[in-house]
C-alpha cells in the first residue's frame, strides 16, 4: 500500500472476501483516510506493485 494525503492506495485481490478485509484493516489502521482500492494486476507482471511503481527515481 501506499500512503498519501488523505487515503490510503493499495491492490485489490479480485476476491470480495479479502478485498474487503484488506480494506477493514487499512481503514483501521489508518483511521480517517479513505482506502482506495486498485487492480494493480498489469503492475505486478514485472515485479512489485503499489509501493515499487511510487517510488522516486534518482536524477543522474
Amino acid at each position: 500500500f501506499h500512503v498519501v494525503n488523505g487515503a490510503v492506495v493499495t491492490a485489490q485481490f479480485g476476491d470480495r472476501a479479502k478485498d474487503h478485509a484488506a480494506r477493514q484493516a487499512l481503514s483501521d489502521a489508518f483511521p480517517g483516510r479513505e482506502v482506495i482500492q486498485l487492480d494493480v494486476d498489469r503492475l505486478m507482471g514485472g515485479g512489485g506493485g503499489i509501493h515499487c511503481s511510487t517510488m522516486h527515481e534518482p536524477v543522474p
